[in-house]
C-alpha cells in the first residue's frame, strides 16, 4: 500500500485522542471501581469486539500458533504495562501518568542495545539521557510533595519497551489482529483475578455505559492508529503520536483542574523531544521504529497500551 503520510498523520492524531479519551473515562471510573475490575470489564467488552473481526477475517482467536511462546510473552509484557499505567492514572494526574508512559522510546533504545546489541553511538546516548532527565523533570523525587505513584508509569514505559523487543520474536504469520487478541483476553483474566483478589463491586446500570463509551474510545483509537500506521512512513508519523500529551494536559486541566507546574511542562518537552529525536535516528540508521500496538495502553499505551 503507497505511504498517504498527511492522511496516515489525522488518523494517527484522531487515534491517540481517542485512547486518550479512554484514559480520561478510565480515570473517571476509578473513582468508584478498582482497576482490576475495569480490566475486566472493559476487557469483555474489548474481546467481543475483537472476536467479531477475528471471525469475519476468519482468523483463529486461538491454537497452536497463536499460543506461541513470543505472542504470550508480548501480551505478558503488556498486561504489565497495562496494568502499572491505569494503576498509577488512577492516582495521578492524567497529564503526568500519560506524558511519564510516553518516555518508552528511551528505554527501547537502551533494551535494544542491552538485549540485540543494537549500536547506540555518542549522540543517542545523550539523547536517551536528555529523555532520563526530562522523566525526572516530572517525577521529582527530591521534594517532600514526591508521590510514590509516578514510579507506575514509568514502569509501564519499561514494560512497553521490553514488549517492544518481545514483538520481533513474533512469529510473522500471527496477524496484528491476533496479537491484538491475545492481549485482550490476557489484560481480562488478569483483571478478574485482581478483581477476585480485591472484591468485586456491583455495577450500577448508571456507569455501563462509561464503561461501553471506554471500550469503544480504545477500540476505535486502536483501528485509526493501525491504519495510520499501515499507510504511511512510521517515522514520519511518529512524531504525531505525542499530540495526545497536549490533549491529556487539557483534559486534565478542564475535568479536573489539574493545572500543571512549570517544571512538569518543560519535562513533558523534553521527553517529546528526545521521542522525536530518537525516531529520526532510527530513520538515518535505516532502521524501521517498531510501534506498539495500543492499549488495548500505554496508554495502553503503545499503548499505552495507555
Amino acid at each position: 500500500m503507497p505511504a498517504n503520510n498527511p492522511r496516515a498523520a489525522l488518523f494517527i492524531v484522531i487515534g491517540m485522542a481517542l485512547i486518550t479519551t479512554n484514559d480520561a473515562f478510565f480515570k473517571h471510573i476509578s473513582q468508584d471501581f478498582g482497576v482490576g475490575q475495569i480490566m475486566f470489564i472493559r476487557g469483555l467488552i474489548i474481546c467481543s469486539i475483537f472476536f467479531v473481526f477475528l471471525r469475519i477475517k476468519k482468523l483463529a482467536a486461538f491454537g497452536p500458533r497463536v499460543f506461541h511462546k513470543w505472542n504470550l510473552i508480548r501480551a505478558g509484557f503488556e498486561v504489565c504495562a497495562t496494568f502499572a499505567f491505569l494503576s498509577g492514572l488512577s492516582m495521578l494526574p492524567l497529564a503526568t501518568a500519560s506524558t511519564l508512559a510516553f518516555s518508552s522510546p528511551i528505554f527501547l533504545a537502551v533494551f535494544a542495545y542491552v538485549f540485540l546489541r543494537e549500536p547506540v553511538g555518542l549522540l543517542r546516548w545523550a539523547v536517551i539521557l536528555f529523555g532520563f532527565f526530562g522523566v525526572m523533570l516530572i517525577t521529582n523525587p527530591f521534594v517532600d510533595a514526591f508521590h510514590w505513584a509516578v514510579v507506575l508509569p514509568v514502569v509501564c514505559a519499561v514494560f512497553v519497551a521490553l514488549r517492544d523487543i518481545a514483538v520481533r520474536y513474533v512469529p510473522a504469520e500471527i496477524s496484528s489482529m491476533q496479537v491484538a487478541f491475545t492481549h485482550a483476553w490476557m489484560v481480562t483474566l488478569a483483571g478478574g483475578l485482581i478483581m477476585l483478589l480485591d472484591g468485586p463491586k456491583a455495577v450500577s446500570l448508571e456507569w455501563l455505559p462509561w464503561f461501553a463509551m471506554q471500550a469503544g474510545a480504545l477500540f476505535c483509537g486502536y483501528i485509526c492508529y493501525v491504519v495510520g500506521t499501515r499507510i504511511s512512513e512510521l517515522s514520519y508519523v511518529g512524531p504525531f503520536k505525542y499530540s495526545s500529551v497536549l490533549l491529556a494536559i487539557l483534559i486534565g486541566y478542564f475535568v479536573w483542574g489539574e493545572a500543571p507546574t512549570m517544571l512538569m511542562l518543560v519535562g513533558a518537552a523534553v521527553i517529546v523531544i528526545s521521542g522525536i529525536m530518537l525516531l529520526v535516528g532510527e530513520k538515518r540508521q535505516g532502521r524501521a521504529p517498531r510501534d506498539r500496538i495500543p492499549d488495548v495502553d500505554p496508554n495502553v499505551r503503545q499503548g499505552s497500551a495507555n
